[in-house]
């Protein structure tokens, strides 16, 4: 088989629960609409039956919803607090490409799952994240 044949591999979502995770490559995108953007950051899970596992994670930074942004913010702030960073989101001056300084950091991360909605498979997403 050549790797145009190959089969792309599918994965489940791993189980709702507490991962030992680190950080891994944090990407700004726009958005679809092109009226925001978001980072997608990528966290990989170290031990256990998941170890090696990866974890995606979407942050907005920009969008019409303030809500959004809001949540966004605070998510980052909590990964950022629990690798020790505790001036969260705001002390990078909202930079993401400051994120780069905070790859290959653990954390403890609480995964669920998503329900897949229109044509998506159900994912992880992460809840909370902890100290180590």
């Amino acid at each position: 088989m050549n790797a145009q044949t190959k089969a792309k591999k599918v994965y489940e979502p791993i189980p709702a629960g507490e991962y030992l995770a680190k950080a891994g490559r944090f990407t700004e995108k726009a958005t679809k609409a092109g009226n925001g953007s978001y980072v997608t950051g990528t966290f990989e899970i170290l031990e256990g039956d998941h170890a090696g596992r990866l974890v995606f994670q979407n942050f907005m930074l920009t969008h019409p919803n303030p809500e959004s942004v809001k949540i966004g913010n605070e998510q980052l702030s909590k990964f950022l607090k629990s690798v020790g960073q505790g001036g969260g989101f705001d002390a990078l001056g909202n930079d993401a490409a400051a994120l780069e300084e905070y790859v290959n950091r653990a954390c403890v991360i609480s995964v669920g799952i998503k329900e897949g909605t229109n044509g998506y498979k159900a994912s992880n997403m992460i809840s909370k994240w902890a100290t180590r």
